[in-house]
């Protein structure tokens, strides 16, 4: 029996829970994990959830308030246990043996996110509901960087601390495509690069250990096309273009501050002061004007993505991840709810279409160096590309441009190899 867990008011004239009450908030607990991880977050119901776990719903109310109150409960413990991960990784060396302890820590650490992958998955759609909890995230990620800095024996200066953010949202983003690949594929490859990765990055570019120069090029790839650019519209009148670029640009609020599945066509309207019969004008339905915002903001990162060049100088490098950061910030809310929908065929296809030619991309320049695997560190890159702007303007985790700074080290030193500090 845990003497922490307590009735909700007012169920009862005595709030302390026994055995029996102990494993019914446990059942539900391990019943909402299911329920999160088979559908999207926004279509889950208490009514799902005490199904699975075989209570009724005035058992499930004795200890949640709601969906959202169970998933942070599930959140809490899945903080609890990153902390107590972090604090097993104990001392990295600088030599085989330390990349060796840290490649076991980052198996670990992928294991353990497969177990809590709804939890994962499902942050940013229950982040919506309650903005105050996301920085409950923060102290778990500040502990786990803190741990990475001290195993390495790192100072824990602010940009230090920034570097470690970026490569702990690497972390759980990698995790993710880890447990997505195809069948039969091992995720071994994966761990062996982020552990090499994270070990340039903090212990410098050792020749031998974390960094093995000689590596060719690559064989001959196979050309992806680039993703297709939304149609034109049909042509309007100066009046019309301007309403119907009034109601995209409401989108880019409205849909990510509510959720693609909650958001409706009223709430557009009404952010922009028109009628249904406006939106029905320039639009077909809902999907079909969440197509074109995706499609707009999928050209906006393709253009960006072809223009960046790792052999550039520091400078011009930070200067492309300016515009990278200002483009997520533009359209990161839409790609965050297309990333969210799970009920557009056409959309997911698309999605496909936009990553495969990224990855293809990334994988190209990464081939022009002399060690790694440019397949691996592609996904790799992908990930910090992703995540970085996203601890951001999502998560408030830090500013704009010590993010940049941050991610400029990380690219530099983890992907290229370099001693700068």
């Amino acid at each position: 029996m845990d003497a922490g867990i307590v009735r909700r008011e007012p169920f009862g004239s005595n709030p302390t829970v026994g055995e029996r009450g102990t494993d019914t908030r446990r059942r539900v607990l391990d019943a909402a994990l299911e329920v999160f991880g088979e559908m999207a977050y926004s279509e889950a119901r208490v009514e799902q959830i005490t199904e699975k776990a075989g209570c009724s719903r005035p058992a499930f109310y004795q200890y949640f308030s709601s969906k959202d109150d169970v998933f942070w409960a599930l959140a809490t413990e899945l903080g609890t246990e990153m902390v107590d991960l972090a604090e097993q990784l104990g001392p990295v060396s600088s030599d085989a043996d330390g990349l060796a302890h840290l490649t076991d820590w980052v198996a670990a650490f992928l294991a353990m996110h497969e177990a809590w992958a709804p939890v994962f998955d499902s942050f940013f759609a229950a982040s919506r509901t309650d903005e105050g909890k996301v920085g409950r995230s923060e102290p778990v990620g500040a502990s786990t960087g803190r741990a990475l800095l001290d195993a390495f024996g790192a100072p824990s200066t602010t940009a230090d601390k920034r570097i470690v953010t970026n490569l702990i949202a690497v972390l759980i983003r990698c995790s993710f495509y880890a447990e997505h690949l195809p069948k039969g594929l091992s995720a071994k490859p994966l761990v062996h690069a982020l552990a090499h990765l994270f070990h340039r990055v903090l212990a410098g570019p050792i020749d031998g250990v974390n960094l093995d120069r000689g590596r060719r090029s690559s064989r001959r790839r196979i050309k992806v096309p680039v993703p297709p650019r939304p149609a034109p519209p049909e042509p309007l009148r100066p009046r019309g273009e301007q309403t119907r670029r009034r109601l995209l640009d409401a989108g880019a609020v409205v849909l990510p501050a509510r959720g693609y599945h909650d958001a409706r066509v009223d709430d557009i309207v009404a952010a922009v002061g028109v009628s249904h019969g406006t939106f029905y004008r320039y639009f077909e339905s809902k999907d079909d004007f969440f197509r074109v915002l995706a499609q707009e903001a999928s050209a906006r990162l393709i253009e960006l993505v072809d223009r960046l060049d790792l052999e550039a100088s520091p400078d011009e490098l930070r200067v492309w991840l300016g515009d990278w950061f200002d483009a997520y910030e533009a359209d990161g809310g839409v790609i965050s709810t297309w990333q969210d929908m799970r009920t557009s065929p056409e959309l997911r296809e698309f999605s496909q279409q936009v990553g495969a030619w990224v990855f293809t991309r990334l994988e190209k320049l990464l081939d022009r160096r002399d060690f790694g695997e440019p397949q691996i560190d592609a996904t790799i890159l992908l990930a910090l590309l992703e995540r970085a702007p996203y601890s951001v303007f999502a998560l408030g985790f830090s500013s704009r441009d010590e993010a940049i700074d941050a991610t400029l080290a990380v690219i530099r030193r983890g992907f290229l190899g370099t001693a700068d500090h």
